[in-house]
């Protein structure tokens, strides 16, 4: 007996979901190759079933879908929040408990002072009558008297004018402008660990010293946030000192989102990447050395932290392909089938040619079979 329920316990743990005991982290790669479709449906169906809800982290402009692809698999209760980093970070967790609903108030009783009084029945209180008016008083004829001059006649002294409207109003003092108010700099924090780290305090202030090719950096207003991705779990800092975000060693992801992709160089003397805004269109790619920092974080990035060991020339690109350019290097990714595979790009390729159609800050899509 004792046998069988050991078994049976076995068999229930066995066949618990295995959303309920751990988070879902789908790849912003796998995420916009549809390889995260199946995992959103499937926490959908089940935190459907369990009357849990799901709460997603992920950029705004995914959304959408998102939720679509988890309303999918049953109609969940879905919370989402604007995450900066490029990936979808999903949790099902218990619903909040409602809070109680207040109790109507009695209506207060009315106060002896405040009844409408009532019309009692009985004898109306009569008037007495009227009584006759008295006779008249007798008026004797008052004596003569000598004619007299009249008495001049005196004029009322004429009003003077009042004032013109305008010596009447008062003059205005001119309206002093509000101060501006003071930015809630922990708020902001909040609101950043909340999107950014699940919640999670910050390590600490990162000096701009140490700041490494792969972190990123999310600005909300006079609060920059640094996320290092150093394993499955982000890292991050709060970012202390003075940095130009228009530095050629970051790259702008987005809107308040940027990239380090070269070491941060000290002195006051440095690039801005304006200055390469009229260098040519074209470029030339060609593969990284192994210790190249870049080479790192493209494999991270584009192949979720695994080697990119092909190569492909610009002359074999076909439509549909997606290619993704950095400093003197690009990454050519395929769907062939069912399965994604990723090149490093060589040759010279021109970014403005018609075949190629610009999908983002480093971005662009293949729509031609014909690609120089």
């Amino acid at each position: 007996m004792k046998v069988r329920k050991l078994l049976l316990a076995a068999a229930l743990a066995a066949g618990a979901p295995v959303f309920a005991q751990q988070n879902v982290d789908i790849s912003g790669t796998e995420f916009q190759s549809g390889g995260g479709d199946a995992k959103l449906a499937t926490v959908g169906r089940e935190a459907a079933k369990s009357g849990k809800r799901v709460v997603v982290t992920a950029p705004q402009e995914w959304h959408g879908k998102i939720a679509a692809k988890i309303r999918a698999g049953g109609a969940a209760d879905v919370v989402m929040k604007d995450g900066f980093y490029e990936n979808v970070l999903v949790r099902v967790e218990e619903k909040p408990a409602e809070p109680p609903k207040p109790e109507p108030k009695p209506e207060p009783k009315r106060v002896a002072s405040e009844r409408v009084p009532v019309d009692v029945p009985g004898p109306k209180p009569t008037l007495p009558p009227p009584s006759e008016p008295a006779p008249a008083p007798v008026v004797s004829a008052p004596p003569p008297v000598a004619a007299t001059a009249p008495a001049p006649v005196q004029h009322a002294p004429a009003p003077q004018a009042s004032p013109p409207a305008a010596q009447q109003v008062a003059v205005a003092k001119p309206a002093v402008a509000p101060a501006p108010a003071t930015p809630d700099v922990a708020k902001i924090q909040k609101r950043l660990e909340d999107s950014l780290n699940n919640g999670r305090e910050a390590e600490g202030p990162l000096a701009v010293s140490g700041l490494r090719p792969g972190d990123f950096i999310f600005v909300d207003g006079a609060v920059r946030a640094v996320v290092r991705r150093e394993s499955l779990r982000p890292r991050m800092f709060w970012l202390d000192g003075d940095l130009d975000l228009r530095r050629a060693e970051l790259k702008e992801l987005g809107a308040n989102r940027y990239q380090v992709i070269d070491p941060i160089a000290g002195g006051t003397n440095y690039a801005l990447r304006e200055d390469r805004t009229a260098e040519s269109k074209s470029l030339l790619a060609a593969v990284p050395p192994d210790n190249a920092p870049g080479r790192a974080t493209f494999e991270r990035d584009y192949n979720d932290g695994h080697s990119i060991d092909e190569t492909i020339t610009v002359e074999k690109l076909r439509s549909a392909d997606i290619v993704y350019v950095g400093k003197g290097m690009a990454v050519v990714v395929r769907r062939e089938g069912a399965k994604l595979t990723r090149y490093w790009l060589e040759g010279t390729l021109d970014l403005g040619q018609p075949g190629l159609q610009k999908d983002g800050t480093n971005k662009y899509k293949v729509i031609s079979d014909t690609i120089r």
